[in-house]
């Protein structure tokens, strides 16, 4: 089905809260001179305001002081004016919220080993970022390790719990608790090809034919013989896999691990069963030899696998026209971002609608400690990162006349008028979608004009996965796991960039899988469905 809340909901949402914040304004001390002195009635009125106002205050924060908050932050890479920004940021959530914050942001992969090592000897935080992919959401959680903030969140963070669409919420459950705020940026993952399209207008391709993996054969064909032809030569693709070109859910959150079920929508895997193991099926063995036969007609990389480990390589050969295309995860306004960095055209070519995952939603989010001494206030501080205009603008791009300028109520230029080397800019993070979510924050004038209502659109046509809001627990099979990882690693590798014969190594990457426990892994992910006891009707 469909993803069913609109994005625009949430947008005008954000517009009412950033028009509210914006009648706020600082609370300022009346001095008390004038009343003692026989000051007006005018006077004695601003000095109950005021003490009524620190009142408030005091309430709020519980003492009356402002509360430190101890924030951990994965991002790359850590930009050199951070201390910076967070003083700014700091100025404006002490007399806001009653808080400041203790920054710091660790690189990836540094974050995937210190911050579980932090959490585990009992250091001291009060928020962080959490993911499937670094410091595992799920896992800590299920330790205590991060707070259940499920009653907290509509009494301290009402705007973002009701800008979410509950889709996401329902995602980032487990056993029907929150543990963290969910990143709301695209719900989902669509893919398919960035395309030189300057080159393909060359050689006379015309890229709307393209619906699928098949069609995109001839394609191939013509870049081959017309690059050869012009004494040059192109690599027609690259980053073939089959979890990023084939939609199916991922029951365990990790694509390339066995365990998949059919969404109809997309009318692959036809007969498969609810579980099912993804690399016996048809449709990976009709992958591989598509692809096989791709490689031996030299539409790839003589090596693909180490090309495409190489993305830097990948980048430039892209951008000088040595590589005609490759697969890519997309999101909103990643084009024309790709344009200004290329200096040629690009399109997406995509070869699906998205499709929306348990996963995706545990792509990123806050949570807040368990032992957490502030955690309602640590939750109205992610409440402005998600709402408040300034605050996300600030986290995401730095010191409006330092970092970049204004250009107009929505957009801001990081090159500062093409005075300032992006290279040399001290602050600023592209995407942003780290710190909660880019629709509260400015543009930069990189991205289409429009790239609020691209989301809209993106996010509307989302098809929801049959098991959403299932999260599976890895503990029983943990061995099982380990062993099948490195199985799918040795050989899918070479099977999907068609480097060897599918006919022959299918066989034995199948052996190998159940050699190493792939069926103790699907009955486990059964018999655990079965219990979540959640509808695959879609």
């Amino acid at each position: 089905m469909k993803m069913k809340k609109l994005l625009s909901t949430g947008l005008a949402l954000l517009l009412t809260t950033a028009m509210l914040a914006g009648c706020g304004g600082s609370t300022q001390t009346a001095s008390t001179d004038s009343a003692e002195t026989g000051g007006s009635a005018a006077a004695s009125e601003e000095a109950s305001a005021a003490d009524t106002a620190a009142e408030t205050t005091a309430q709020e924060t519980g003492s009356g002081e402002v509360v430190t908050l101890k924030w951990y932050m994965s991002i790359n890479p850590v930009a050199a004016d951070t201390d910076k920004v967070i003083e700014k940021l700091n100025e404006y959530t002490r007399d806001k919220i009653g808080v400041e914050i203790d920054y710091t942001v660790i690189a990836n992969p540094d974050y995937k080993e210190k911050m579980p090592t932090l959490i585990n000897s009992g250091d001291y935080f009060d928020i962080c970022f959490t993911a499937n992919w670094t410091t595992n959401y799920t896992q800590f959680a299920g330790r205590g390790a991060f707070l259940d903030i499920t009653e907290l969140l509509p009494q301290y963070a009402p705007e973002t719990w009701e800008f979410i669409p509950e889709e996401l919420w329902t995602a980032a459950s487990i056993d029907g608790s929150i543990y963290g705020v969910p990143s709301y940026k695209e719900m989902g993952w669509q893919s398919g090809f960035f395309v030189n399209s300057d080159m393909a207008e060359e050689y006379g391709i015309d890229l709307s034919t393209v619906k699928t993996l098949e069609d995109y054969t001839e394609v191939l064909k013509t870049v081959k013989e017309k690059s050869t032809a012009a004494g040059e030569s192109v690599i027609g693709v690259s980053g073939m896999s089959f979890n990023l070109t084939t939609p199916y859910e991922s029951l365990t959150g990790t694509p390339t691990l066995p365990g998949a079920s059919p969404v109809s929508a997309y009318g692959n895997f036809a007969g498969e069963a609810e579980v099912f193991n993804q690399y016996a099926s048809q449709d990976y063995m009709d992958y591989c030899s598509l692809v096989r036969d791709w490689y031996n007609n030299g539409y790839l990389s003589a090596d693909p696998v180490n090309y495409d480990s190489d993305t830097a390589n990948r980048d430039n050969d892209f951008a000088n026209g040595k590589l005609f295309s490759y697969v890519i995860s997309y999101a909103p306004g990643a084009a024309e971002a790709e344009e200004a960095k290329t200096g040629h055209g690009v399109t997406f070519v995509p070869l699906m609608d998205p499709l929306f995952e348990t996963r995706n939603a545990m792509g990123g989010l806050l949570a807040i400690s368990s032992a957490s001494e502030y955690p309602e206030k640590a939750l109205e501080f992610i409440n402005l990162l998600n709402t408040d205009e300034y605050v996300g603008t600030l986290i995401r791009h730095g010191i409006e006349g330092e970092h970049y300028t204004a250009v107009g109520d929505t957009q801001v230029d990081r090159t500062m008028g093409g005075t300032l080397d992006p290279a040399d800019n001290g602050y600023d993070y592209t995407y942003g979608w780290q710190f909660g979510t880019p629709f509260n924050q400015k543009w930069d004038i990189s991205y289409p004009e429009n790239i609020e209502d691209l989301f809209t659109e993106y996010n509307e046509s989302a098809v929801a996965a049959p098991h959403n809001g299932f999260t599976f627990d890895t503990t029983p099979v943990e061995a099982e796991i380990a062993a099948l990882t490195s199985t799918v690693e040795e050989y899918s590798k070479a099977l999907e960039s068609g480097m060897v014969d599918p006919a022959e190594n299918v066989p034995k990457f199948l052996q190998a899988l159940e050699d190493n426990g792939v069926q103790i892994l699907m009955d486990e992910i059964q018999t655990q469905l079965d219990a979540w006891g959640g509808s695959a009707a879609e």
